[in-house]
């Protein structure tokens, strides 16, 4: 079973990327993976919500997982301008940025599977980043089931999931043909996520408008909760980015392609 595994890896990994998203501090916000498909790279659609973020690097590797082969750093509006799917509501669950007019015309472009001939126990692939290493990692596991919601079908399988891999590709080890893209469990994460800031922000702007109005033996209790606040911010950040799901689940590579030819979106069958 190894030996396949390193097949794929060969013929996939430069075509995988990472896509970093920076506030105007510099600070990294959010980490997603992607891939290389033709003149459009890949990725999950959670890209589309975003917010208060000013610079997105793409960054391509070499087969050893970290040297960097391309790189590209664009302003949130060009990269914004550039996914065609934000206006598209039709297409759900993956997202799709131009790069035609970008550096990366040498790297290998990855094939979406048209097979739905998909079996429980066939072993796949995962390769992508995560938060706590710029290294480009590759993970196994089996397909464990099926998933559908309407017309649209998720394939579920039993690798580790962690922050940074939504967006990466599952890969078939047979053809190195992409099944699918991570991201429908990690997105429901990361809703989650959201809401508990968004609480502690509003619990934080109602403590500051009571600021200096109270005095417990010469300290501002109302400064303690703020402070507790904050702390329970940055912990619920750290929590988010180090758990991870022993599933992952993909949106289905057939169905995506089906949802972009009716877009009007011809994707070319051939790799490299």
């Amino acid at each position: 079973m190894i030996k396949p595994y390193k097949r794929a890896w060969k013929y996939c990994s430069q075509s995988v990327c990472s896509i970093r998203f920076f506030n105007g501090n510099d600070i990294e916000v959010i980490t997603l993976t992607g891939f290389k498909s033709g003149c459009y790279i890949f990725t999950n659609d959670l890209v589309n919500k975003i917010q208060k973020v000013e610079f997105v690097e793409i960054k391509f590797v070499k087969d050893d997982g970290h040297t960097v082969s391309v790189f590209e750093r664009l302003s949130m509006h060009d990269f914004m301008e550039r996914i065609i799917t934000t206006y598209d509501t039709e297409i759900t669950g993956f997202a799709i940025i131009s790069i035609s007019d970008l550096t990366f015309d040498n790297i290998p472009s990855l094939i979406l599977s048209k097979s739905r001939n998909l079996s429980i126990g066939n072993p796949v692939g995962v390769i992508g980043f995560q938060y706590d290493a710029p290294n480009l990692a590759m993970k196994s596991g089996i397909i464990s089931t099926f998933i559908y919601h309407g017309s649209k079908r998720y394939i579920q399988f039993d690798g580790s999931i962690i922050w940074g891999n939504s967006g990466s590709p599952l890969i078939s080890l047979d053809k190195g043909e992409v099944l699918g893209i991570i991201g429908y469990h990690l997105d429901r994460k990361y809703k989650t996520y959201e809401k508990m800031i968004e609480i502690s922000k509003n619990n934080i702007k109602m403590l500051e408008l009571a600021l200096g109005k109270f005095d417990v033996s010469g300290v501002d209790p109302i400064q303690v909760l703020i402070a507790w606040e904050k702390q329970i911010k940055q912990l619920s950040s750290e929590v988010y980015k180090a758990s991870f799901s022993g599933i992952g689940i993909a949106f289905d590579a057939k169905v995506m392609r089906q949802l972009m030819k009716s877009s009007g979106i011809e994707l070319s069958d051939h790799a490299g």
